[in-house]
């Protein structure tokens, strides 16, 4: 990758950002069932018993000035942004 991916085991990202815990439909509800058949596939699994399943998702792009360019704060846990989004927000930022 030419820029930088974090992680945020601590969940002091989620913090900051007030990232939240869902409730059973925003995690195992029906809108979640197509993502999480489509991620067991590919052989994603929760890792261990220490995982929070309920920590809602997010993804966030932030340029080098600290400034966020891109803000995604998912509706359900499947929920994430697909590639070509991201791809195309990170493109906008080199022409700013």
């Amino acid at each position: 990758m030419p820029f930088p991916c974090l992680a945020d085991p601590d969940k002091d990202g989620y913090r900051a950002f007030g990232l939240k815990r869902g409730s059973a439909m925003e995690v195992m509800g029906p809108a979640t069932w197509g993502a999480g058949l489509r991620a067991f596939r590919k052989g994603h699994r929760v890792e261990s018993p220490g995982d929070d399943v309920f920590q809602m998702p997010g993804t966030f792009i932030i340029d080098s000035a600290s400034v966020v360019r891109f803000a995604r704060y998912a509706r359900h846990s499947g929920d994430h942004p697909k590639a070509a989004e991201l791809l195309a927000a990170l493109a906008t930022m080199r022409g700013a």
